[in-house]
C-alpha cells in the first residue's frame, strides 16, 4: 500500500513503537503515579520520560506545563471550555477543523459567545489585514490553527500568537498539522495554550496528545478525578500537569510516544522537514502535468506543510479515491472535519476534495507510482 493519509493519521510510526506498545502491555502493565512498587515506578518514569522528550521537541523549558491528552480534540476543549467565558469575543480563522469549531459553536449557542473569523487572500495564505482588524474590537480570545488539514497553508503562527497577545487576547493554538513535521516551538511570552496530538507528525500512537499551558494562565480543567496526588483531599490539584490529567492516562500509547519522541530528536525535525520539502515538490509538480487536475493547496512549498487537496474535472472526489483504493493508494476524500475550509475554498457545494499528504517515509518511488496511476485514472 502506498499511504498518503498522514494529515490522519501517520503510518507506518516511528520504529519501534509497536514494540514498545507491546512491551508495556506485556512486561509493565501497572498504572503511573498511583502505586510504589517496581512495575508502577516503570510505569511512572515512562510517562516523565515521554514528557520531557516531547517538551524538548516543543522547546517547552518545563515540561511539567504539558500535560498529556487523548487526542488535539480532546486539548483544544479542554482549552476552549476552560478559558472562554459567556459572552466573550473570539477571533478565528475560516479554516479551522471542527474540533475548534464545534466547542466554539456550542458556546456561541449556549453562553453568548461571539465568533469572529478573517478569511483567505486570493492565494491561499490568511488574511492578515483582516486579522488586524479583528483584533481592534479587543477580542479575549484568539483561537488558530497552525497549518491547515485541508490545504497544508502554514499559518504565520507566531505573529499571530504575538499580535494576539499585544491586543490583550488569550491564544489558543491548534498545532495538530504542524508538530513533528515543520520546526515549531512554543513561544511561552504568547502562546498560552497549545494543543496537538501524538499519532500525526510525532509518529505516535493513536490515543495520544498533549496540551501546553503557559504557567501564568489560569485554565479551569474539562475533567476532575483521581490523580494520584493529593489524595486526602476532594478538591483537584491546582499545579500542572495534574491539574489536566484525571483518570488513568493512555500509558500504553505513552510508551510509544516516547519511542517516537526520542526517534524525532535524534534525526532532527530540520531532517524531516528537508524529506517532506522534496517529496511535496515532487507531488506538486507532478499534479500540475496531469491534465484535469486542480491543486486547492499553495504550490510554493516553503508556505506548504504537506497536505494537498485536489479536484479533478472528470471525476468526483468519492469516485476518484474508490479508483485510487483499488489500487492500493490510500488518500483521503470529502469535507475533512473542515466545512468552513471548503466554504472558503470554494469546494463545499461539491463535496470537498481529495487529500493526499505523504509523510515522513513516504519514498520518491510512491510519489511516482502514484502521479502515473492518476494520470491512467484521468486519461
Amino acid at each position: 500500500m502506498i499511504y498518503l493519509d498522514n494529515a490522519a493519521t501517520s503510518f507506518p510510526k516511528a520504529p519501534g513503537v509497536a514494540q514498545a506498545v507491546y512491551d508495556f502491555l506485556e512486561n509493565v502493565g501497572a498504572n503511573a503515579g498511583r502505586s510504589s512498587h517496581q512495575a508502577a515506578r516503570t510505569s511512572s518514569r515512562i510517562v516523565y520520560q515521554a514528557r520531557a522528550a516531547v517538551a524538548q521537541l516543543l522547546g517547552i523549558e518545563n515540561s511539567e506545563q504539558l500535560a498529556f491528552c487523548f487526542n488535539a480534540t480532546h486539548g483544544l476543549n479542554t482549552a476552549i471550555r476552560g478559558l472562554v467565558k459567556p459572552g466573550m469575543e473570539v477571533v478565528t480563522s475560516c479554516m479551522e477543523h471542527n474540533s475548534v469549531m464545534r466547542p466554539l459553536r456550542n458556546l456561541e449557542a449556549t453562553m453568548g459567545v461571539k465568533i469572529h473569523q478573517f478569511g483567505l487572500l486570493n492565494d491561499g495564505l490568511p488574511d492578515m489585514a483582516a486579522y488586524d482588524a479583528l483584533l481592534q474590537n479587543k477580542p479575549q480570545v484568539v483561537v488558530c490553527t497552525a497549518a491547515s488539514n485541508v490545504t497544508g497553508v502554514i499559518f504565520p503562527i507566531h505573529e499571530i500568537a504575538a499580535k494576539a497577545k499585544e491586543a490583550g487576547a488569550i491564544t489558543i493554538i491548534d498545532a495538530s498539522q504542524l508538530v513533528g513535521s515543520y520546526p515549531f516551538t512554543v513561544d511561552a511570552s504568547t502562546m498560552d495554550c497549545v494543543c496537538f496530538p501524538g499519532h500525526k507528525g510525532l509518529l505516535g500512537p493513536t490515543g495520544t496528545g498533549g496540551i501546553y499551558v503557559n504557567p501564568e494562565l489560569s485554565l479551569a480543567p474539562l475533567m476532575t478525578g483521581g490523580t494520584g496526588s493529593r489524595s486526602d483531599e476532594e478538591r483537584q490539584p491546582q499545579y500542572m500537569p495534574d491539574l489536566l490529567e484525571s483518570g488513568t492516562p493512555n500509558i500504553a500509547g505513552i510508551a510509544g510516544l516516547l519511542v517516537s519522541a526520542q526517534y524525532l530528536l535524534q534525526r532532527g525535525i530540520a531532517d524531516v522537514r528537508a524529506h517532506k520539502e522534496c517529496i511535496i515538490t515532487q507531488l506538486i509538480q507532478g499534479l500540475d502535468g496531469i491534465p484535469g487536475i486542480d491543486i486547492q493547496s499553495p504550490r510554493d512549498v516553503a508556505q506548504q506543510v504537506g497536505v494537498i487537496s485536489i479536484t479533478a474535472s472528470r471525476l468526483d472526489c468519492a469516485t476518484l479515491t474508490r479508483e485510487l483504493d483499488k489500487r492500493d493508494i490510500a488518500v483521503r476524500m470529502g469535507l475533512h472535519c473542515a466545512p468552513g475550509a471548503h466554504r472558503a475554498l470554494g469546494t463545499f457545494e461539491a463535496g470537498g476534495t481529495v487529500r493526499l499528504s505523504p509523510g515522513v517515509f513516504t519514498t520518491k518511488k510512491d510519489i511516482d507510482t502514484t502521479l502515473a496511476i492518476l494520470g491512467e485514472i484521468l486519461l
